[in-house]
């Protein structure tokens, strides 16, 4: 089972999960894709609502 991992430190945001990482630091955000990701849509939809 493939797991996300997010973690927030002041300002600064990172998701981590199957095939991507996303990172967010105050109004600069970067999503890599590293892999296969399961679902692209969902993954961004999940970093999104947990930066706003």
């Amino acid at each position: 089972m493939s797991q996300i991992n997010a973690q927030r430190v002041g300002e600064l945001a990172v998701v981590t999960g199957p095939g991507f990482e996303f990172h967010k630091a105050g109004d600069q955000a970067v999503f890599k894709q590293t892999g296969k990701v399961p679902s692209l849509r969902a993954a961004k939809a999940f970093c999104k609502m947990f930066t706003s």
